[in-house]
């Protein structure tokens, strides 16, 4: 999957549509995001702000069992919950805001809509920056992580922006690889992350969460207004429309969240430049009966792609070398495969 970085269309063409909402209960707030993702007009930028409470959420291609304790987030009445985009796991509180982009090809603009972000922190007093393919951070440290979607011309940019996050629960919850924080070049998650809140004390004094939720969703507002409607176009903000009950039930389900564990003998774990990867091998005799590909990769496409072609193949280096890659599939696939066949002996 590829994600378009520049729009083709005009602002005076277009409309910026505001949505928030109180509802902190995930499944119930993806399922709108989605929704709103499908019915964005083809001149319309929309613009969700929501929060989850007490919430891990992990990228659409991850394995819930090695990210974060699934147990215990069961034993503290806590959501687990799977987002259609990639990337890693993250914890999601009453201290966190979470955005999301959506919007039509032609206006999609990863950069611009990061700018917006950017722009925000601007307008609070923080001067924040972008680092890497998907953080911004502040000093150094992280405060807000990306992740994208895209089908069928419909597309939507979403992530975190930590104002009070709770640190004891973010590593209570989450599960890291010590090979992915060794690529970050940190010691461990609390290290590497940051509040707003630590930025704000002279300009906020005492203010409670609430407050700076606020405080940041009305900075958003006013940056995406100046963004997309400073050289024409219109902005309206609206009341959440009506969710269809089996979107909600979708990811509400334990199949959408925890997904299907395989029995598997053969287990390949790497951390390649653009995420990690965990693939876990089910064999028939000398035959890969099934596969499974875990990864925190931003890509979401490519791997169902490669798990059916390697299901039935001869579990042999030259045969899975020798796999036909569908046109257009992404530049990973080949790197997974060869990383499949130069481990079988």
């Amino acid at each position: 999957m590829s994600f378009r970085l520049t729009a083709t269309l005009r602002d005076s063409d277009m409309k910026l549509t505001i949505f928030r909402t109180g509802n902190t209960v995930p499944y119930d707030n993806l399922a709108a995001e989605e929704y709103l993702t499908f019915h964005a007009e083809e001149d319309e930028m929309v613009l969700f702000l929501w929060q989850n409470a007490h919430t891990v959420v992990i990228g659409k291609n991850q394995n819930p069992w090695r990210e974060c304790h699934v147990e215990k987030i069961k034993a503290d009445g806590a959501y687990l919950a799977r987002r259609m985009s990639g990337g890693g796991a993250v914890y999601h509180d009453m201290g966190n805001l979470n955005f999301t982009f959506a919007a039509r090809d032609g206006l999609f603009d990863i950069t611009r809509q990061t700018d917006v972000i950017l722009l925000a922190c601007r307008l609070m007093g923080i001067k924040a920056e972008k680092t890497g393919r998907n953080d911004l951070t502040v000093d150094g440290r992280k405060f807000s992580g990306h992740a994208y979607f895209s089908s069928r011309g419909f597309n939507y940019h979403h992530g975190t922006i930590m104002m009070n996050v709770v640190p004891e629960d973010m590593t209570k919850y989450l599960r890291v690889s010590e090979a992915k924080l060794k690529s970050k070049g940190v010691a461990s998650v609390r290290s590497r992350v940051v509040n707003l809140a630590d930025y704000l004390g002279d300009r906020m004094p005492g203010a409670s969460d609430a407050e700076m939720i606020a405080a940041m969703q009305d900075a958003l507002v006013r940056a995406a207004e100046r963004e997309y409607c400073g050289r024409g176009g219109t902005v309206e903000e609206r009341e959440l429309p009506s969710i269809p009950q089996e979107l909600i039930d979708k990811y509400t389900s334990e199949e959408w969240r925890l997904g299907t564990r395989i029995a598997f003998s053969k287990e390949i774990e790497h951390r390649f430049d653009w995420g990690g990867v965990e693939i876990q091998l089910a064999m028939k005799g000398e035959y890969i009966d099934t596969c499974r590909i875990y990864s925190d990769s931003l890509e979401t496409e490519t791997f169902p792609v490669i798990e059916e072609l390697l299901t039935g193949c001869r579990y042999d280096a030259g045969d899975v070398s020798q796999l036909k890659l569908p046109q257009g599939v992404s530049a990973i696939a080949y790197e997974i495969i060869n990383l499949i066949a130069s481990s079988i002996e």
